[in-house]
C-alpha cells in the first residue's frame, strides 16, 4: 500500500508541474494540435516517470522532500524487494521464541525483536484513497451509463460517417463515439453550424481524449491539477472544433452570435463533448486571435530539462544494487568503511547489541539464528563449521548467511535475528582480528545501504530495527603452549597398589621423567594391580597434552588414568 501511495504522490507532483508549464508557456497559443499533444502526452509521461527509478551517489537538497515522503509511506514489508528471495536455507541452530504480552522476555533464553505498530498511517491513507477513487469511478460509470441509455433508446439516422440522434425534448447538443445528439429545436434552427461543430469533435477523436482523462481523474480524484488539466483539454477541444468549423466556410460573425445564444446551459455527461461547454469569451477570443508562429513549437524543448530534473528528484539516494551484487566478494573502496581500531570495533558491536536487547518496542515472535566466528592463534578463520580462506570469502559467506536468515524468517512470518558469536584465540594478531571485524561491519553496512536505497534514505535507527547488528563477543580462548618433553607438566599424579599400599606422588615432572618413573613403579609392583589418578597443579592443560599422558600410562602401566 505504501508503494502505491508513494507512486501517486510522485505522479501528483508531475501533474502539478505539467499544469504550471502549460499555463505559463502554451495555453495562449493557437497551435491546438500541439497543445493537445502536450496535454495528452504530458499526462501519460506523468504516469510513467515515477516508474523510471535510478540511483545516485548523493542525496541532494531538492531530493530531501521526496525522500521524507518515501520514508513515511513505504512500509517495512517493502524490504522484501531489498532481499533476493532465491537464497539458500539458513544455517542450523534456529530458535523460535514466542511470548505473551504480559510476560517478560528473559535475555538468557530469548532476544527481543522490533514490533510493528498496530496502526499504520499508510494503510489509513490507502483506504481513504481507494474510497475516493471508487466514488469517482462510480460517478464516471453512472454518467456513461445514462448517456449510453439515451443513445440506445432513441432512433438514429445516418449522417455521413456518423450517426445522428434527434432528441424531441430540449437538451444540450453533444457528441460521443460516432454519435451526434441534437435537440429537435437545435436541428430545426442551427443544424448546419452545430452539426459541423460536433462532426469536428468526432473527426478529431476527442472522445478518446476524454476517456483517458477520466481514467486519470479516477486515479487522481484528489488532485486539483488533474481536474484543471481536464478543464483545459475540454476547452482545447472546443478551440479545435471551432477552428474546424471556420475552415469549412461558416461565417465567423454568425457563428459567434450562435455561441452567444447557446452560452447558457449545463453539461449533462462527463464523457460527452457539448456545443456550449467551454467559456464563451475564451472561444471568441481564440477565433479572433492571430495565428501563433510554428516556431513556437520549439518551446517543447523546455520539457527536456524539466523531465530530467524530475527524474533526479525521484532518484534513490544511493546507487541501487541487487542483493546478489551485494553478497559478491567485491573489494571495497578504501573510503567506504573506516578501519576502526580493535577496541572501537568491539565497542561499536557491543553498543549495537545492547541497544537491540534493550529495545522495549519488541515483536511477539522472533526467529533467532546463531552463528559462530572463530579465529585461532594462527589467524585462521572458521564460520560455523566452514573454514574461511581470506577476507573476501568471509565477506561473501557472512552476507550470504544474513540473506538466508532473513528469507527463512520472512517465510515463517517472524522477525529475523542473526546472532554472530565471535570467539578468538588470545594469540591471534590484533591487527588481523581488526581486519576481520571491519569486514563483518562492512557486510552489515552494505546490506543497510541497500535497504536504505530501496526505501529512499532510511535513517540508521530504522535500519538497526530492520536488520539489527547482533555481534556477541565470547571470552577469548587462552592459548596454552604445548610443553616440550623437558618442560614440567602442570599436573600431579597419584600412584598406589590395588590395596592402597605403596602410594607415590609425582609432581613437577617432565613427560620424559614421568615415563621413567612409571616403568620403575611397574617393575616394583610386579603382579600387583596399579591405581593411577591425576590433578592440575595450576593454569590449564591442553587436550593434546592430556592425551599424550593417558597414552603413556596405558603403555607403561596397562591402566587408564582417572581423575
Amino acid at each position: 500500500m505504501g508503494s502505491l501511495l508513494f507512486y501517486i504522490f510522485e505522479s501528483t507532483l508531475c501533474l502539478a508541474i505539467l499544469y504550471f508549464l502549460f499555463r505559463m508557456f502554451f495555453k495562449a497559443d493557437t497551435l491546438f494540435r500541439t497543445n493537445r499533444f502536450i496535454l495528452l502526452g504530458g499526462t501519460l509521461c506523468c504516469m510513467i516517470l515515477p516508474f523510471m527509478q535510478f540511483g545516485i551517489a548523493e542525496n541532494r537538497l531538492w531530493q530531501q522532500p521526496v525522500s521524507v515522503v518515501r520514508n513515511a509511506l513505504i512500509v517495512e514489508n517493502g524490504l522484501d524487494a531489498a532481499i533476493n528471495r532465491s537464497g539458500e536455507g539458513a544455517s542450523k541452530d534456529i530458535i523460535a521464541v514466542e511470548t505473551s504480552g504480559d510476560k517478560e522476555l528473559n535475555v538468557t533464553d530469548a532476544y527481543s525483536a522490533q514490533s510493528v505498530s498496530p496502526f499504520s498511517w499508510s494503510v489509513a491513507l490507502g483506504v481513504l484513497y481507494i474510497i475516493g477513487a471508487g466514488s469517482t469511478l462510480l460517478f464516471f460509470l453512472l454518467s456513461t451509463w445514462r448517456m449510453w441509455r439515451l443513445i440506445c433508446h432513441h432512433p438514429k439516422y445516418s449522417c455521413g460517417k456518423y450517426k445522428l440522434l434527434i432528441y424531441p425534448e430540449k437538451i444540450l447538443s453533444f457528441s460521443w463515439g460516432n454519435t451526434i445528439v441534437l435537440s429537435q429545436e437545435d436541428y430545426d434552427k442551427y443544424a448546419d453550424e452545430i452539426l459541423l461543430h460536433e462532426q469536428m469533435h468526432l473527426h478529431y477523436r476527442h472522445t478518446l481524449d476524454l476517456l483517458w482523462m477520466e481514467i486519470l481523474l479516477v486515479l487522481h480524484w484528489f488532485n486539483p491539477a488533474a481536474w484543471l488539466l481536464m478543464r483545459d483539454l475540454r476547452e482545447l477541444h472546443e478551440f479545435e472544433a471551432d477552428n474546424g468549423v471556420l475552415t469549412h466556410g461558416i461565417d465567423a460573425t454568425q457563428y459567434q452570435l450562435l455561441l452567444v445564444k447557446k452560452s447558457v446551459g449545463t453539461r449533462l455527461y462527463s464523457m460527452a463533448n457539448g456545443f456550449n461547454h467551454s467559456k464563451l469569451k475564451n472561444r471568441i477570443n481564440m477565433m479572433l486571435k492571430k495565428r501563433t508562429n510554428s516556431w513556437a513549437r520549439l518551446k517543447l524543448l523546455l520539457f527536456v530539462p524539466v523531465a530530467a530534473g524530475t527524474l533526479i528528484a525521484f532518484a534513490q539516494p544511493e546507487v541501487k544494487k541487487t542483493v546478489e551484487q551485494v553478497v559478491k566478494p567485491e573489494r571495497v573502496k578504501q573510503d567506504s568503511i573506516p578501519q576502526d581500531g580493535l577496541e572501537s570495533l568491539k565497542q561499536y558491536f557491543g553498543q549495537k547489541y545492547e541497544a537491540a536487547l534493550k529495545d522495549e518496542d519488541t515483536a511477539k515472535k522472533v526467529l533467532i539464528t546463531q552463528h559462530v566466528f572463530f579465529v585461532n592463534m594462527r589467524n585462521a578463520m572458521m564460520l560455523d563449521d566452514n573454514h574461511i580462506q581470506n577476507v573476501e570469502d568471509l565477506r561473501a559467506a557472512f552476507a550470504k548467511q544474513l540473506k538466508a536468515d532473513y528469507q527463512m524468517a520472512k517465510k515463517e512470518g517472524k522477525v529475523p535475528w542473526t546472532i554472530l558469536t565471535v570467539r578468538y584465540d588470545s594469540g591471534a594478531t590484533p591487527q588481523t582480528l581488526q581486519t576481520y571485524l571491519t569486514t563483518i561491519k562492512e557486510v552489515y553496512h552494505r546490506l543497510h545501504q541497500e535497504i536504505s536505497a530501496e526505501l529512499g534514505g532510511v535513517d540508521e535507527v530504522r535500519l538497526d530495527k530492520t536488520l539489527p547488528v547482533m555481534v556477541y563477543f565470547a571470552e577469548p580462548v587462552k592459548y596454552i603452549p604445548r610443553p616440550s618433553s623437558k618442560d614440567p607438566l602442570p599436573m600431579r599424579f597419584f600412584l598406589s597398589y590395588g590395596d592402597g599400599s605403596h602410594a607415590k606422588v609425582l609432581s613437577d615432572i617432565t613427560l620424559e621423567n614421568l615415563e621413567k618413573e612409571l616403568v620403575a613403579y611397574k617393575a616394583s609392583a610386579g603382579d600387583e594391580p596399579i591405581v593411577a589418578s591425576w590433578g592440575v597443579t595450576g593454569g590449564g592443560v591442553r587436550v593434546k597434552t592430556l592425551d599424550e599422558v593417558k597414552q603413556l600410562f596405558h603403555k607403561t602401566l596397562g591402566t587408564d588414568l582417572g581423575m
